[in-house]
């Protein structure tokens, strides 16, 4: 019986459980649906707290984990589960009154209600323990994370082709370029440009990270590995040298692209966790791209591809423009629509000023208004057309530029900034002059001799230019590195700057083509440069002296110019400068400003004498009296300028008067102990051997004038084996000279005879010169800084061959030489590669000329051929393979092009497109711009004509 009892618990027990179960579901279909109903509204609940939570996580940055994630999922499925079940009893329940005669359905109801109970149960146990902790983790970032791009005309790709280039060096260089520099002035679009490279690899397979940084001033090492370990939701390390480690261990395997923005000096990048080298390294590509304002930066860093980010031109700045100042504004009056293109073209494309300037004028519809702003930006006065408010002024364009002035290495180069602005907008200014008045501004203080003041002054030059403050002249009608310009912004804010951030509007005064009209200004003012203005006579005052802040005078190509006024007036002036004013004679006016340390006054060809005064100017450092025809100076004046470390008496090309002063300037010369440069013209060998004795003159500038009649003159070994000569000398004319024959002597002992410093040879009126004989001497050698060479009304000469090699050679200018048949003979058919610097070519009134040289020789960077009066010159030197991609123009008369024969179809086709018709009338009145070099050349300080020079290409523009 107990075997019996106990197979019935295990067997019969069980069996009857189950039949009463099944036979109690239609029964208890209301319990168990409501049981189910009430759990599942707790589990909703809870699932309801849980979505709370992840939503404030991820506003966090966070994500929910996979095991959270399931569960809701599971939660979700089990809602719509028990909703269609209990959805099925209530109808049921509408129909029977709460009881349904359906013992099966009932039946499957409550069962299903029971079994799924449990499910419910289980789903509440595991939220309640897995969902407040886990309801999110950080999530690992994504390879590319997406930055706001403002939306402009010129966003698209297709708009931009800076982008299009730094992409291509991104992608397709794998191996040369792995570090891209884009540099550029602040304002230009650098950042805009970095943040669309970003963009470009969203959803981009290239690099498993990309990461955009800014660097910004104050960048040290530990800063970067911050931002890039926060980027990349890495461990942070206190440690520079743990944090270098962990972001080394995750970068060394993976391809990535490092977004380096605004930087400013040399970062360390290897010592930043970067791995090196960059490039493809097994297989992995490492890729650099940093933004910086300095072409320096780029150097440091040494970055071997660099992309240089332009202002806008002329259309895509109009359409920047109109996007921020709206066409409503613009369409408001017939006469704003003109009047906002002139705003544009004085913010001269840089994006910075155009967006801010197009914001600020959006509400402004009276054409007055406009008028308004036009005339504060034609005074330098942006600021004020913006009107920020003074929480915002930092946010203004002059402020943000001003990050690029204020990050130069010294005060020095930050005063050689200012002085810049000296000059008119858009004004060319000439290297060398900038230079001189960076001397007599007393910037360039510390020099030997002039080629290291020089040296100094181009490598200041050179700073600026890196930094995007100062920018080399790159138009194709004129030298392309003999000039600089600053952009109209950044000169304004260098005036904004001087004139104390705005607040002193007439410390600085600089006009064109105007006097100032308020005689009051003469008492306020430090400096004054007026250019091209009419103005005849200074002021006069009623007391003198009027005015002790006056320190700096500049009056330039102001042809009326006769009288200086109460100039001794102005006491504190050191810096004076009357370039190109016409005068008739010395104004002796000056000699009364003691504190004077800089006079120029080159090109003005009525003063023919000093006077005795001009020996009280005892402070005077420098002394610029080049290109006049002065013929007299009373003995003993220049010995009394004691002070004197720089005098150029250097003479017009054209006078041929013999010059008196001569006989005793070289006893005076000795007396200068300061003397450093030396601007001078001999006439006969006597003092020719004077000069070569002077102990402390260093010649920088040297005419050799109306030497008597004889065979030869010679330039001998120990004239060219000068330290001095070598280190110093930059310009030399030979003029008026009557020999057959120049003998250049060199020294086999002493092989090092090289002028270094000779940029500009000239021979002028060598009537009787036939050659020129090079003894024990090389002229590529011996002329290995030789830039520009100037052959004018040599009738004998019959060829310049010896200029074969020339390494530095630019530009080549002949002109009246009656003999010459051939200008350079090669000696041979062969293949010659020569000229690699040779870039303009200027042919006047050479009637024999009938070639210029092989089509063998090769012009790599010739950019420009002028051919007139050359009526036997039927071929040019050009084959197919020799035609380089810089020649942009080839100019001569339509009768000359026409009767040119071409022994290749395909060069006369390739040249006919660089082709510029030039006649006499054109040419000698007002020729088109691409056809100016000669023109200038012409009306200019280094060979004077007759014509009139147009007023946009004067000046500095002319030098």
């Amino acid at each position: 019986m107990e075997i019996l009892s106990k197979v019935a618990d295990v067997v019969l027990s069980p069996l009857f459980n189950f039949v009463m179960r099944q036979i109690t579901y239609p029964f208890k279909a209301g319990d168990n649906v409501r049981a189910i109903e009430s759990a599942t509204r707790h589990l909703i609940t809870m699932k309801n707290d849980v979505q709370v939570g992840i939503e404030a996580a991820e506003r966090e940055g966070k994500t929910p984990t996979h095991q959270l994630q399931v569960w809701l999922d599971e939660v979700e499925a089990t809602k719509t589960q028990v909703d269609t079940m209990v959805e099925k009893y209530k109808q049921r329940c509408l129909c029977f009154k709460c009881f349904s005669p359906n013992g099966c359905s009932n039946y499957s109801l409550s069962k299903t209600a029971a079994k799924k109970l449990p499910d419910v149960q289980r789903l509440l146990g595991e939220g309640t323990e897995i969902a407040p902790r886990q309801i999110a983790i950080t999530p690992a970032p994504a390879p590319v994370q997406e930055v706001p791009v403002p939306t402009t005309s010129t966003s698209s790709p297709n708009a931009n082709p800076n982008l299009e280039e730094a992409l291509y060096y991104i992608r397709e260089d794998q191996v040369l370029v792995g570090m891209i520099g884009i540099w550029g002035m602040g304002g230009v679009g650098k950042t805009h440009l970095l943040k669309q490279i970003n963009n470009s690899f969203i959803g981009d397979s290239a690099f498993d990270v990309v990461i955009l940084v800014t660097a910004s001033q104050s960048c040290t090492t530990g800063k970067l590995q911050k931002e890039i370990a926060q980027k990349l939701k890495l461990q942070q390390h206190e440690d520079v040298t743990g944090q270098r480690d962990i972001i080394f261990n995750f970068l060394k395997n993976k391809s990535f692209l490092l977004l380096l923005d605004d930087l400013w000096g040399r970062l360390e990048l290897h010592e930043a966790g970067i791995p090196f080298p960059l490039g493809m390294v097994d297989g992995c590509r490492r890729k650099v791209v940093l933004t910086t304002r300095s072409e320096t930066v780029c150097g440091q860093m040494e970055v071997r591809q660099t992309i240089k980010v332009e202002c806008l031109n002329y259309d895509d700045a109009w359409k920047l423009f109109l996007e921020k100042v709206g066409k409503e504004t613009i369409y408001s009056h017939p006469r704003v629509l003109s009047l906002a293109k002139e705003v544009v073209k004085e913010l001269e494309g840089l994006p910075l000023a155009l967006i801010t300037t197009g914001r600020t004028m959006y509400p402004k519809k009276d054409p007055k208004q406009w008028e308004h702003a036009i005339d504060l930006l034609k005074k330098s006065r942006l600021d004020d057309v913006e009107k920020q408010s003074p929480e915002d002024l930092e946010n203004s364009t002059y402020c943000r530029l001003k990050f690029s002035y204020d990050s130069l290495k010294s005060d020095t180069l930050r005063e050689c900034f200012l002085s810049c602005s000296m000059w008119p907008e858009d004004w060319w200014i000439k290297k060398e002059t900038l230079i001189e008045c960076w001397m007599g501004l007393g910037l360039i203080k510390e020099f030997d001799n002039m080629s290291e003041a020089y040296n100094t002054g181009y490598t200041l030059m050179g700073d600026l230019i890196g930094a995007c403050l100062l920018e080399l002249v790159r138009e194709n009608d004129i030298n392309q590195d003999a000039f600089v310009k600053m952009h109209d912004l950044l000169r304004d804010m260098a005036l904004w700057i001087a004139r104390d951030n705005g607040k002193n509007k007439n410390k600085w005064v600089v006009l064109r083509d105007e006097a100032p009209r308020d005689k009051q200004i003469w008492h306020k003012t430090e400096r004054i440069t007026l250019i091209g203005s009419d103005i005849q006579e200074l002021p006069r005052f009623a007391t003198t002296p009027c005015s002790s802040k006056l320190t700096t005078l500049m009056i330039r190509h102001n042809l009326g110019l006769r009288a200086l006024g109460d100039i001794r007036a102005f006491v504190a002036l050191t810096y004076v400068d009357l370039t190109g004013c016409g005068l008739v004679c010395f104004p002796i006016e000056i000699c009364g400003l003691i504190q004077l340390q800089h006079l120029n006054l080159t090109d003005n060809s009525g003063i023919q004498s000093l006077p005795e005064e001009l020996g009280s100017l005892v402070n005077l450092k420098f002394l610029i009296l080049r290109y006049n025809r002065i013929r007299t100076i009373p003995q003993g004046v220049i010995a009394k300028l004691k002070s004197l470390q720089v005098l150029n008496l250097f003479p017009d090309f054209e006078y041929d008067r013999k010059l008196t002063y001569l006989t005793s300037l070289f006893e005076e010369l000795k007396c200068l102990d300061d003397l450093r440069g030396l601007g001078i013209c001999v006439e006969d060998a006597s003092q020719f051997d004077r000069l070569c004795e002077l102990p402390n003159a260093s010649v920088r500038w040297l005419s050799i004038n109306k030497l008597e009649k004889s065979t030869s003159f010679s330039l001998s070994a120990s004239f060219l084996g000068d330290k001095q000569i070598q280190m110093n000398l930059a310009q030399l004319c030979f003029m008026n000279i009557n020999v057959t024959q120049i003998v250049i002597e060199g020294n086999n002992q002493q092989p090092t005879s090289h002028l270094r410093a000779l940029e500009d040879l000239r021979l002028h009126y060598m009537h009787y010169l036939e050659e020129i004989i090079w003894k024990g001497v090389v002229p590529k050698e011996l002329f290995e800084a030789l830039r520009a060479l100037y052959i004018v009304s040599c009738q004998k000469l019959k060829n310049i061959s010896w200029i074969l090699h020339l390494p530095c050679l630019r530009d080549l200018v002949v002109l009246y030489c009656d003999d010459m048949r051939q200008l350079i003979d090669c000696g041979t058919g062969n293949h010659i590669s020569t000229f690699p610097c040779l870039f303009s070519m200027t042919l006047y009134n050479l009637p024999e000329l009938v070639s210029i040289c092989e089509s063998t020789v090769d012009f790599p960077n010739l950019n420009y051929i002028f051919v007139k009066s050359c009526p036997k010159l039927k071929k040019l030197p050009f084959r197919p393979e020799n035609i380089t991609s810089k020649l942009e123009t080839v100019a001569g008369s339509q009768e000359w092009w026409n009767n040119l024969e071409w022994e290749n179809s395909s060069v006369q086709n390739s040249l006919q497109s660089f082709y510029n018709t030039v006649d006499d009338e054109v040419w000698f009145s007002y020729p088109d711009k691409k056809l100016l070099r000669f023109e200038r050349l012409l009306h200019s300080e280094e060979i004077k004509g007759n014509g009139v020079v147009p007023k946009d290409i004067s000046e500095d523009k002319e030098e």
